[in-house]
């Protein structure tokens, strides 16, 4: 297996030296740091808060690396705060170096967001996700939005979903029967690359292409 090239990009001078204390020492791993890191081309990049856009930009990246978010804690709040920072997968700052070397090979292999689907994983946690992040924010200076595969039927299903609906009640407002409505989601799951409805929803949520959702 090649060698994963991990660029620790951490504000933090204790939580870098701690996390390279941890990565230095597996051959698994080549570890860059600092603003060294930006111009390799990483797999990984491991990140303590929410990346500048501007400077992001600025770097104009041709293949960015996956970002993996180290937070105190393992909350709802603190996944939602990485999945805003446009993290594909979250750890704690207590996780030890086999916990860690598994997040960063799960998230190099993986071809979806292991963040998203941690959070889906929970219809609680996932209702809360899709609303806040379809939320409009006026003072948000997000990326250009990734091109959208759905088409507008599949969009306004998934929008039906996010909100709670099931297939029978989703079939009676789109003008569907229930098991059409079934083979549109398993065709959404196939362009998201999603294993589950509510993944789905909040990877839409995430990417922009729901409308916003009101919670009651």
């Amino acid at each position: 297996m090649p060698r994963i090239t991990v660029h620790l990009a951490i504000s933090n001078n204790g939580l870098e030296n701690a996390i390279l204390s941890l990565l230095g020492r597996n051959a698994r791993f080549s570890v860059v740091k600092g603003s060294i890191g930006y111009a390799a081309e990483s797999d990984v990049r491991l990140i303590s808060e929410p990346p500048d856009r501007h400077g992001q930009r600025e770097l104009n990246e041709l293949s960015p690396p996956k970002l993996l978010y180290i937070g105190l804690d393992t909350t709802t709040e603190s996944l939602i705060q990485a999945v805003r920072a446009g993290a594909w997968a979250y750890v704690s700052e207590s996780a030890d170096a086999s916990e860690l070397e598994s997040v960063i090979c799960s998230l190099v292999e993986s071809n979806g967001s292991p963040l998203l689907r941690q959070i889906a994983s929970s219809e609680e946690g996932a209702i809360e996700v899709i609303a806040d992040l379809s939320a409009p924010r006026p003072d948000r200076d997000d990326p250009a939005p990734m091109p959208n595969p759905l088409k507008p039927l599949e969009v306004q299903i998934l929008d039906l979903i996010a909100r709670g609906e099931h297939s029978s009640n989703i079939g009676d407002i789109v003008g569907l029967a229930e098991q059409t409505v079934k083979n549109y989601v398993l065709k959404i799951l196939d362009k998201t690359h999603t294993h589950n409805r509510a993944h789905a929803a909040a990877l839409a949520a995430q990417r922009g292409w729901l409308s916003p959702l009101d919670i009651m």
